[in-house]
């Protein structure tokens, strides 16, 4: 079984091929805004090195966002079209709920991305990862007031500094618990689309 999981959802391009959960090739580069660039040298690169052919690919997991609009548009085009392609479905994963996937010990997790000023996106999981809040894009206020329904122990998850008074920490990047928690999520690669959660600028101004 080959997989290939790419995100361009964050300023860091991540490219991941595994055969059988066991990771052939892994290329976590921070490229801003040139993920364009360097998305399908990246791929090319970890399917050459190790003498694989895109027909081979099994499985196409790709992040769907929230985070980046141009980031996570430019991730899903490619994964649509080499889905495509080779004739097979697609794998949408969120950026929020990646973040957490692996982790123990903890009743709930709380996945957080800042964006601008007092807004984030966030969303908060049970034990198993069921969604407690979905993915959604709010203040730091909404997001304490959801923390404080939380009946028992939590842990937080953010890779930026964001001033929310409460400790956090910066998520581990499990590819294997990725893979292993979405792997049996396949949709036609017709339907998937960037979570962008907000309107953008341009929409917003009309």
């Amino acid at each position: 079984m080959i997989s290939l999981f790419l995100d361009t959802s964050s300023k860091n391009l991540i490219v991941e091929l595994l055969k059988d959960n066991e990771v052939l090739f892994s290329k976590n580069k921070e490229t801003l805004n040139n993920h364009s660039e360097f998305l399908l040298p990246f791929i090319n690169e970890g399917l050459n090195e190790n003498n694989i052919l895109p027909k081979q690919i099994d499985k196409i997991f790709v992040v769907v966002g929230p985070g980046s609009f141009t980031g996570t548009r430019i991730g899903v085009t490619v994964g649509k079209t080499l889905a495509y392609s080779i004739k097979k479905n697609i794998i949408p994963v969120s950026s929020l709920k990646m973040k957490v996937l692996g982790l123990k010990d903890n009743d709930y997790y709380i996945s957080i991305i800042k964006d601008r000023k007092n807004y984030i996106y966030y969303a908060i999981y049970d034990k198993e990862y069921n969604e407690i809040v979905k993915d959604c894009y709010s203040s730091i206020e909404k997001l304490k007031k959801d923390i404080n329904k939380l009946e028992s122990n939590y842990k937080i998850i953010c890779d930026d500094d964001i001033d929310l008074d409460l400790k956090y920490e910066k998520s581990i990047f499990n590819i294997k618990s990725i893979v292993d928690y979405y792997q049996e999520k396949e949709i036609n690669s017709y339907l998937i689309k960037p979570n962008y959660l907000k309107v953008i600028e341009a929409e917003s101004k009309l």
